[in-house]
């Protein structure tokens, strides 16, 4: 209880700074772009306290608009005589085309670090790699300790660029302007404390331990700013400065060697797991295919799982995993220090989150291997062994039973009534900014009226899962909406999905809870860069992505590169001249129809009359990648009304 009070706090903490972020953004928003720019030159100019917040609350803005004219000019004859601070604010508002014309008419010989810095971050956000590291090149040494910044982009277009000896050196000055870079890393989602205190193993790691940490950071920000297909070339280089560092193992402290000796594991059988697989949900759905990697023979050795109790996403199914490893969780069975050298141990020891060599050695993304195993694991006829674990633990509890029962009895619920459960992934939850980031993967609720009504007409129930803060079900028969109640919990949220007769979702983490229990599911309004690890009780519809003059990008354009990756990114799509659209109702009540009749046992009569061969023997054609969405594959009803633009193969390309 303390640390689900603990975790809504944070979150009210959280929420409260965003919609601060949010009026604020709006409030300047008002006025007209050009004059609030120069308002922000003229603040930045006069050093005004939370300047830069301004910028932040801004960028948003700025991003979206510029998305729709992206030849649009922030700058004026007026705040190019705040030269510097012109500069300064076009980064931090995120204008950075603009940047680059204006610095590239000044020259960079004036020893100003920071324009530097502006420069590289701006050609790096736009994937202009060489043109940064061009300009990055020209730093001295003081500018690199002045501007820890700069440093670190410089290392990162470095090792981008095959300059390994430029990177490290790079990186030295980095560490020295911030220490908190010689924690070992491998994914931001790790969500690791601000300040951190070097232990003797992130020293003795040397240039392989800095590499490691440079390569996953860098794998993941090139994917960012829509360029993964570099990130999979330093995911790989990560995974061989691993090797390298394991042909050595290094010394220990007293305390780290009783802690691994007490556990029953040695340095040869240590497979670490650290933070990231457990900060998200969806993560947690990557760590049951993790395990069931291991049952497949692909590796080996005893897993040690580091937990940060207050990130865990869901502790009710992440307790699913005992017994697969140990677990260890920091400030509660392992002290933080211990627990920190423990993590420093990952460079050597840990199970890498952004690739895996596959047992051919062959070195793939790991969405990609997981996508591979959960076909092979379809193959062999295995089953779902987390929903196993469940029904014979959690599942069983008396406090669940009643709770169920008591939401039951208030909505007028019979007990032998069926339900669907629902999810839309929404901006609340990670309070995010409209036009940024991950936006594009959230759909209004309002497409998924019909298929709520098609459920209700057959006698059914729609339970709506996710935040406090979602969307609200507008009032309809037969509907729950269980976000928004005093029920919402860990444990409900499980035994909701556990007991549906099919779920309804997006590409989001609460979709991988319900694959992993093997409930049929509708996943709609998806949208991926990564490859999928759903199995073959689950139908998606993709949001349609059109380019500015009108043609819908095909399958094989959006599994193969260069669209693959832009799609990671709403402001690298507005960019490209490409934007996403919501699933028709239509889209949508036709892929849950077709998993109804999964949950019903009657898909194969559902397949026969709906020219189902023709259209996935088209489809499968059309996919760069075979395994892509896993064991899964498109509702019929989504190829056949979207097949004369989506279904191309290379020929019909051109």
């Amino acid at each position: 209880m303390k640390l689900q009070e603990h975790r809504s706090k944070r979150f009210a903490r959280r929420r409260l700074v965003y919609l601060v972020f949010v009026v604020v953004g709006a409030v300047l928003n008002l006025l007209h772009r050009r004059t609030m720019f120069l308002l922000l030159v003229l603040a930045e100019a006069a050093r005004v306290p939370l300047r830069r917040r301004l910028c932040q609350a801004y960028f948003p803005y700025v991003t979206s608009h510029l998305a729709r004219q992206p030849g649009f000019r922030f700058s004026t004859v007026l705040s190019r005589c705040f030269y510097s601070s012109s500069v300064r604010v076009l980064c931090r508002i995120g204008a950075y085309r603009e940047l680059i014309g204006a610095v590239r008419r000044e020259t960079l010989a004036c020893d100003d670090a920071e324009l530097r810095s502006a420069l590289v971050r701006s050609l790096f956000e736009l994937g202009e790699f060489s043109d940064a590291r061009e300009a990055a090149a020209g730093a001295r040494p003081e500018e690199l300790d002045a501007i820890g910044d700069l440093a670190f982009y410089k290392a990162m277009v470095d090792v981008i660029g095959g300059d390994e000896a430029g990177a490290l050196d790079a990186m030295f000055w980095a560490c020295r302007g911030s220490v908190h870079l010689f924690r070992p890393h491998q994914n931001i989602a790790a969500r690791h404390p601000a300040h951190y205190s070097p232990n003797s193993l992130d020293i003795i790691c040397g240039s392989p331990g800095r590499l490691f940490d440079l390569c996953n950071f860098a794998g993941q920000r090139v994917t960012h700013v829509g360029r993964g297909e570099i990130g999979v070339r330093l995911f790989e280089r990560a995974l061989n400065a691993q090797q390298e560092l394991r042909d050595s193992p290094p010394p220990l402290s007293e305390e780290l060697r009783r802690l691994l000796g007490s556990l029953d594991v040695s340095l040869e059988e240590l497979r670490l797991i650290p933070e990231e697989w457990t900060t998200q949900i969806g993560h947690l759905g990557m760590l049951d295919i993790l395990f069931r990697m291991r049952e497949l023979g692909w590796w080996s050795g005893k897993a040690v799982i580091v937990v940060r109790p207050a990130l865990i996403a869901n502790a009710i199914f992440f307790k699913l995993f005992e017994g697969q490893g140990k677990v260890l969780a920091l400030g509660q069975t392992v002290s933080e220090r211990v627990g920190e050298e423990l993590l420093s141990l990952q460079r050597w020891y840990g199970l890498n989150f952004n690739a895996f060599r596959l047992p051919d050695g062959r070195a793939v993304p790991w969405q990609d291997a997981g996508a591979i195993a959960i076909q092979q694991w379809e193959r062999e006829g295995r089953g779902h062994p987390l929903r196993d674990k469940y029904d014979q633990t959690a599942g069983s509890a008396n406090v669940v039973a009643e709770l169920y029962g008591e939401l039951r009895a208030r909505h007028g619920m019979k007990s032998d009534d069926w339900y669907v459960c629902l999810h839309t992934r929404d901006a609340a939850h990670y309070l995010e900014f409209m036009g940024t980031g991950q936006t594009h993967r959230n759909a209004p609720i309002e497409t998924l009226l019909d298929a709520i009504r098609l459920i209700t007409s057959r006698g059914g129930w729609v339970v709506k899962l996710g935040g406090p803060n979602s969307p609200k079900l507008p009032p309809m028969e037969r509907t729950i909406d269980y976000a928004t109640s005093e029920f919402r919990s860990d444990l409900m949220d499980v035994h909701l999905i556990r007991h549906a007769k099919a779920f309804i979702g997006t590409t989001s983490g609460l979709t991988n809870v319900a694959v992993s229990f093997g409930i049929p599911c509708a996943v709609v309004n998806a949208i991926t860069t990564d490859a999928q690890l759903w199995n073959s009780n689950v139908r998606f519809a993709l949001k349609p992505v059109r380019l500015a003059d009108g043609a819908m990008l095909t399958q094989r354009q959006l599994t193969s590169t260069p669209w693959r990756w832009r799609v990671f990114d709403a402001a690298v799509l507005g960019r490209n001249g490409a934007h996403p659209e919501n699933n028709s109702a239509e889209d949508i009540l036709r892929t849950v129809d077709e998993v109804l009749a999964i949950a019903d046992g009657r898909i194969a009569e559902f397949d026969a009359g709906h020219d189902a061969e023709r259209l996935l023997a088209r489809w499968r054609r059309t996919l760069e990648l075979p395994y892509y969405y896993g064991a899964s594959r498109p509702s019929l009803g989504f190829l056949a009304r979207h097949e004369k633009e989506f279904l191309l193969d290379a020929t019909e390309q051109g």
